[in-house]
């Protein structure tokens, strides 16, 4: 190996530190004591401190409210992703494969009206959804959590996944036809599953934006439907902040995506390979 190797190498490892050291230093605080945190620096366990498992007791063992902020953030990312994406999905092939006229709007007018409702600040739509909650009593209920994240991430959906069903070729679709098979049959026999690399990546993308919502959960929860960035930041609106659970919550949190993640892309490089092969 050359010396431009070598550089190279070398060049990503210390990038690789970098990158890696957030984590590195919220996991060793995670099990720091208070006054561990507080008495300067201190970077390797049994030897600049003694590791305790006082967060992780607090968390799963304290009796607290943590375990119910976890599954409210799973539960509203996963089947708020789940009906953006199957809505979305029949959203954007109707502007992909029709024409549509509504006056002096045609289907990119659309594509982009609907996408523009995402570009607008969140803050805008809050406001009226709050208004429309109060009067539907949707406040605070994992219904009205699930129904605003769905509103949240189906603009984009419906944008990215508009240019997957366009690179399917029609004339698949009237193969399909040829040999019998319904509207129906045809969506989901054979267009859905070749733009599954699509549907993956929106619903990796909608199960993000849920899961790091602040703004929407701030607004629209007061107790019962609460999320895990409304707990996180309740541990640092105190006078002395909890990091070291701060740290241990945060640690936790990386999970859920992590595993999103690491299922969906070995599912769309699968699906690609058949696709390529069909």
């Amino acid at each position: 190996m050359g010396a431009k190797g070598w550089g190279r190498r070398s060049v990503l490892f210390l990038w690789m530190l970098f990158a890696l050291f957030p984590v590195y230093w919220t996991l060793i605080t995670a099990f720091k004591q208070q006054v561990d945190i507080y008495d300067g620096p201190k970077f390797l366990p049994f030897v600049d401190f003694t590791p305790t498992p006082q967060a992780w007791t607090t968390l799963f063992g304290g009796g607290g409210d943590f375990l119910g902020k976890f599954w409210n953030s799973i539960l509203f990312s996963g089947v708020s992703s789940l009906l953006a994406v199957v809505l979305g999905g029949f959203a954007a092939y109707g502007l992909a494969r029709y024409r549509y006229k509504y006056g002096p709007y045609r289907n990119d007018d659309l594509s982009f009206l609907i996408v523009s409702q995402r570009i607008m600040p969140p803050i805008v739509s809050v406001l009226a959804l709050y208004v429309v909650f109060v009067n539907l009593r949707l406040l605070d209920t994992a219904a009205g959590m699930i129904l605003a994240y769905t509103a949240m991430n189906l603009p984009l959906t419906v944008y990215l996944l508009r240019t997957f069903f366009e690179a399917i070729p029609v004339e698949v679709e009237h193969a399909a036809a040829l040999d019998g098979y319904p509207r129906s049959q045809r969506l989901l026999r054979i267009v859905f599953p070749l733009a599954a690399p699509g549907l993956a990546a929106a619903f990796l993308l909608s199960f993000f934006f849920a899961w790091n919502d602040f703004l929407f959960a701030l607004m629209l929860t007061f107790n019962n439907a609460q999320t895990l960035p409304l707990y996180i930041t309740s541990l640092n609106a105190q006078s002395q902040p909890l990091w070291w659970l701060i740290s241990a919550v945060g640690l936790v949190a990386l999970i859920p995506p992590a595993i999103v993640t690491v299922v969906l892309d070995r599912f769309m490089s699968r699906q690609v390979l058949i696709g390529g092969m069909r």
